[in-house]
């Protein structure tokens, strides 16, 4: 199913998927704040924020970097280079586009 895109419509798609998990984590940060205001919080907050980092760059580099390490695998290697470039581009336009937005807070 995935070889029916193109390596830059696949690469919006991973670089998409990646912005809204990280739009997720920026909402799970905001409700678990007022948490850890207390004692306990103390010693339970570097513990979560610290698997919550593992976590999330395991489901990171699954989300840009097994498409490409399949085709990489598959000794397609112009594909797999191909499609971390555009998805590298997606993710810097979005950036800079976060950056645009952050200006007119």
């Amino acid at each position: 199913m995935l070889n029916k895109f193109s390596a830059p419509f696949l690469a919006f798609l991973q670089a998409s998927a990646l912005v809204t998990y990280l739009i997720l984590i920026s909402f799970f940060f905001n409700f678990v704040t007022p948490l850890f205001n207390n004692k306990t919080g103390e010693f339970y907050a570097p513990i979560i924020m610290l698997l919550l980092f593992v976590f999330s760059a395991l489901i990171s580099g699954m989300m840009i970097l097994g498409r490409a390490g399949v085709l990489f695998w598959e000794k397609k290697y112009k594909e797999s280079f191909t499609l971390l470039g555009w998805t590298t581009v997606w993710g810097f336009f979005y950036f800079v586009m976060m950056l645009y937005l952050l200006q007119f807070k």
